[in-house]
């Protein structure tokens, strides 16, 4: 671990150690939203369907001089005008629900304590996490204790997994699916310790989307940031939410991150920041849509190369922040597991984040029944708001956007549904979306796979007719952002350019399978054996984490599209190192070189 970093958060503990500010005391008690009718304030139904206090943050800390929202001591006005204090919880019991650090050291703030409402000014808090990571089951002894009642939570409240209510063997951290919660405001410092106790197996966690800056050891790339952490140890991350959007953590190994470890990162920023503040009145904490695609077995047994059964990687169903039904499509066979419950009150606006954490390469496709939803960010960036009615996104996408409640009081489905090779099984799952007070099943039939919702106005359509405007999509390319871009990124001459050319090497089979030869190899849909190359190289991980320890590793281990071993073969196996000046403007060029599918997966932001 960076020393450096270390010793900085131990002086941010040190400078804040015995002092709790009277606003981080306020944010462990109840908030009550009210809601004016007329020239009265009455309290908002859908708070009884929220089980934690930090289940609601408002987006506006003040609305004037007769109602103040935000966690913490607040008065409402009753139905006739008199004075109502919320109900208060009794203070977070760290005795029972907290780890042994939070009990340690009074500097650090808990989960629910962090997810709050940001106001200008607030200093900033060191919010911290305690991941263990382990095997487990959906539905296992567990369910026999409790039944989880609420999901994207920062606590464990129960530690039954449902999914789709089909058994298997899975991967979780904290006994959740999806795994905790990171939701705080920007500018705060995130510690999160993850404790591995998955026997045999090396984890490490990627904060998708998240700015690495001056903490690029923490961004959870095996041998590259860091070495991966070893069953019975425990690793720190600590990073700055620097950046405010809707993100996520996931393993880094896909394989793992399919059969479970992934959950939510929310960074939050005062309104005065967010160009789009105004377009909605609640943020709530729940209002997080997860979509995860979902197999009935461990991931690693639909690795590619299997010839007759469970061919393959199309998953069995998908799930809404791990919740879903499924129904077997040879008998007929339906679970009757709980479905993902969102409650809105009518005439409010509330903003949503959904993220893509899917596995495979299938695009999902969203749509809320009966409502338009207005999209204002993208990847964690405001964009300039347009209104659609169905959302299609691919993995790693994050689209945030905002549901107004003015169609009649009830209960309407939401559909999810996989695309390309989720069609295969008919991969979907459904939601609700719950009016208070209203009922809680939708009066009419469940959407099917094939006679789905009403697509509307569809973002990101998978026709890539994108070169026109057209009526009945909105390509991504056509969205705008809300901020000013500086310029300066956009000019005529970059420092630097690199052109990263890729393409598919096609093995013929007694060439990888040829004796005392171990070349790596993917096995296509079609039965080929590949390995993809980008600029003619086959990537390696290196011994050790270059970031950190490059005097640990061979020079001759690195290599680039001008500079390869002159042993190198059709299949050069190397660890691909491009190096570029010091604040240099770069500029990538991706060519494909044919017409196979390829997926490219980096980090970072143009």
């Amino acid at each position: 671990m960076n020393q450096h970093l270390i010793e900085e958060i131990n002086l941010m503990v040190e400078s804040k150690s015995g002092q709790v500010s009277s606003d981080q005391t306020a944010s462990s008690s109840f908030w009550s939203p009210a809601i004016k009718t007329g020239n009265v304030f009455t309290q908002d139904e859908s708070t009884r369907f929220y089980s934690a206090a930090h289940g609601l943050v408002q987006t506006h800390p003040t609305s004037g001089n007769l109602f103040q929202s935000g966690f913490g001591g607040i008065d409402n006005l009753g139905s006739r005008g008199v004075t109502v204090r919320p109900p208060r919880t009794r203070p977070l019991d760290y005795s029972e629900r907290a780890t042994a650090e939070l009990r340690r050291n009074p500097a650090l703030s808990a989960p629910d304590e962090c997810a709050r409402a940001c106001r200008e000014g607030e200093p900033p808090r060191i919010c911290y996490y305690h991941f263990t990571l382990e095997y487990y089951t959906v539905l296992g002894a567990a369910c026999q204790v409790c039944t989880p009642n609420a999901t994207n939570t920062v606590w464990s409240h129960c530690q039954c997994v449902l999914a789709d209510g089909v058994e298997r063997g899975i991967l979780t951290a904290n006994r959740m699916i999806p795994g905790p919660s990171i939701q705080v405001c920007e500018g705060d410092k995130v510690v999160v310790d993850v404790e591995n106790h998955m026997v045999g197996m090396e984890a490490t966690l990627h904060w998708h989307g998240i700015w690495q800056r001056g903490t690029q050891y923490y961004d959870g790339v095996p041998y590259v940031t860091q070495c991966p952490i070893q069953e019975g140890t425990t690793f720190r991350y600590q990073w700055t939410a620097g950046n405010a959007g809707t993100h996520f953590w996931h393993a880094h190994t896909g394989l793992q991150k399919m059969d479970g470890l992934y959950g939510s990162v929310v960074i939050r920023q005062p309104p005065n920041k967010d160009p789009n503040s105004n377009l909605y009145d609640y943020d709530l904490t729940t209002h997080v849509i997860l979509i995860s695609d979902w197999m009935h077995e461990d991931a690693a047994e639909r690795y590619p190369g299997r010839l007759a059964v469970n061919t393959g990687q199309d998953p069995e169903t998908v799930l809404i922040n791990g919740k879903g039904q499924f129904r077997d499509p040879n008998t007929g066979f339906m679970t009757n597991t709980p479905l993902e419950v969102f409650t809105i009150t009518p005439g409010r606006r509330y903003r949503f984040r959904l993220i893509n954490s899917f596995g495979s390469v299938c695009p999902a496709q969203i749509t809320f029944q009966g409502h338009t939803v207005t999209l204002i960010a993208t990847d964690g960036e405001p964009v300039q708001p347009v209104q659609v009615n169905t959302i299609i996104s691919f993995s790693g996408e994050r689209y945030d956007f905002v549901v107004n409640a003015d169609q009649t009081p009830g209960a309407y489905w939401i559909q999810l549904r996989g695309l390309g090779e989720c069609g295969i099984k008919r991969a979907q799952q459904l939601g609700v979306l719950r009016y208070a007070r209203g009922p809680y099943q939708p009066s009419s039939q469940p959407p099917t796979y094939d006679l789905g919702l009403p697509q509307g106005v569809v973002l990101n359509p998978l026709d890539a007719i994108c070169n026109m405007p057209r009526e009945d999509a909105i390509c991504v390319n056509q969205l705008k952002n809300a901020r000013h871009i500086d310029e300066g990124i956009l000019q005529a001459r970059p420092d630097v350019k690199i052109f990263l050319p890729f393409r598919f090497l096609f093995y013929r089979p007694e060439e990888v399978f040829q004796p005392n030869t171990y070349n790596r190899f993917l096995v296509a849909p079609t039965g080929d054996h590949v390995i993809s190359l980008v600029d003619e190289i086959s990537f390696t991980f290196p011994p050790a984490p270059p970031l950190s320890q490059i005097d640990d590793i061979p020079p001759e281990q690195f290599c680039n599209g001008d500079n390869r071993p002159a042993d190198c073969g059709a299949n050069c196996m190397c660890t691909h190192k491009v190096d570029i000046p010091y604040n240099a403007v770069v500029e990538v060029v991706l060519v494909d070189e044919d017409h196979e599918h390829a997926m490219l997966n980096h980090t970072g932001k143009n």
